[in-house]
């Protein structure tokens, strides 16, 4: 029977339902199928619902694994039925197989059959479209260039040491920076090393070769196990969230985080957590961007669950752990670069202290009751490491009886007071 869907409650049923639903909207759950048995196989025939917008593809969860073919068809805007061999994919649960197609003839349609070949009985767990991307892509010639900053690089898996097949025709170069997305895979857990790089070249192959992207569609992607995968450059589009692209850098958890979906309960490990904030740390701080901006895919247009409730309820915490990590990875304007020595002195204290731009310097020197006796400084001081000393003298020149001072650095230095011991 043909239904006829609004957009807006395929959204709300694709956040509720679908654990594919990065790729489109869902569009049906558990259609029925007309069913032939031949001799060696079965024929399974269905139809996708009628819905209210275009699309240019679609997709297929098969609970099956022993799938021998699909075949989707579409009629065109001249009514002309055209055929499309699906392409398989294997799920990672046992017994599922995807099916996608996409229309080569880029004639937009708003419905779709399929045949589907088994061995045995089957179902479909869900009917997916594809909506084409509208956004406008800004590019620029040439890749941004990084910052310099202080939070460093965390250790990151390069495609050639996960196995990447080449993109398939050229990237398009952020011209800005200006958005930071967090998802969950879905259809991929790994809890290692050698399972994520299993994982993330089958996730780039149906990305692929499945919904017909360039490349995979993240700049990253960290398993459970804290390992980090480089995706597509960061300084290219990604494909990630559809209509907000531009300026947008994607990273992606592996694994299922949803729980309203079967098998679909997972949490953060703790190292895979550890792993999000040195990445995110690392990319706010060479692109200039604020961990305020983090957002999950979610939260741009509401038409998936991702990144799954187990993750998006901790994002406001995990904006302010990453803001924090940045912190303590800053190298501060100055700074001792070690202890005052020697301490105890008798003739001379040296202070040895680490500047990282240049600046005037001015210590005061406190006997214990509270007295300046002292003030050391250096003006105009270039980068680098430089050195204070005092001979225990005070600024007429005399020497200072033995006892405890306190060497207090101006306020705006942000050195703290040290104690100094004068024996003679």
């Amino acid at each position: 029977m043909k239904r006829n869907f609004s957009f807006q409650f395929l959204l709300l049923f694709n956040l509720i339902f679908s654990q594919v639903g990065d790729l489109g909207p869902l569009i049906d759950k558990y259609p029925s199928l007309q069913v032939h048995d031949s001799l060696s196989f079965f024929i399974h025939e269905g139809k996708s619902s009628q819905i209210d917008y275009l699309l240019e593809g679609g997709a297929l969860e098969i609970e099956s694994e022993s799938v021998i073919s699909v075949t989707f068809s579409i009629l065109n805007e001249r009514g002309q039925s055209i055929s499309y061999l699906g392409n398989l994919f294997q799920g990672e649960n046992s017994g599922t197989t995807f099916a996608t197609f996409t229309n080569e003839s880029k004639e937009k349609f708003s419905q779709f059959s399929y045949t589907i070949i088994d061995n045995e009985l089957l179902q479909i767990k869900s009917v997916i479209g594809f909506i084409p991307d509208l956004e406008i892509i800004q590019a620029t010639s040439r890749p941004m260039n990084m910052m310099d900053g202080d939070v460093p690089k965390p250790i990151i898996v390069t495609r050639e040491e996960w196995g990447a097949e080449p993109p398939k025709y050229s990237y398009s170069n952020h011209p800005y920076i200006d958005k930071l997305t967090l998802h969950h895979a879905a259809c991929c857990s790994a809890e290692n090393l050698a399972e994520g790089k299993s994982q993330v070249r089958w996730i780039q192959d149906f990305h692929q070769n499945g919904r017909g992207w360039n490349d995979i569609a993240y700049h990253f992607l960290v398993d459970r196990g804290g390992n980090i995968y480089q995706g597509r450059p960061e300084t290219v589009v990604g494909s990630h969230v559809g209509g907000a692209n531009t300026g947008n850098i994607g990273v992606c958890l592996l694994g299922c985080y949803h729980p309203p979906e079967e098998n679909c309960f997972q949490t953060m490990t703790s190292e895979s957590r550890e792993s999000i904030l040195q990445l995110f740390g690392w990319i706010s701080d060479a692109y200039q961007q604020n961990p305020a901006s983090l957002l999950g895919h979610r939260d741009y247009f509401g038409n998936t669950a991702c990144p799954g409730d187990n993750v998006w309820y901790e994002l406001p915490n995990i904006r302010i752990d990453i803001v924090e990590y940045m912190e303590s990875m800053e190298i501060p304007p100055i700074s001792f670069f070690q202890p005052a020595f020697p301490n105890p002195f008798s003739t001379q204290v040296t202070f040895s202290i680490e500047l990282t731009n240049g600046t005037d310097l001015y210590i005061d020197i406190f006997d214990l009751l509270g007295r300046k006796v002292k003030t050391l400084y250096g003006t105009d001081l270039m980068p680098g490491i430089k050195h204070l000393s005092w001979d225990g003298k005070n600024d007429l020149g005399q020497k200072l009886g033995n006892g405890l001072y306190f060497a207090h650095p101006e306020n705006e230095s942000g050195l703290e007071t040290v104690k100094l011991v004068l024996i003679k």
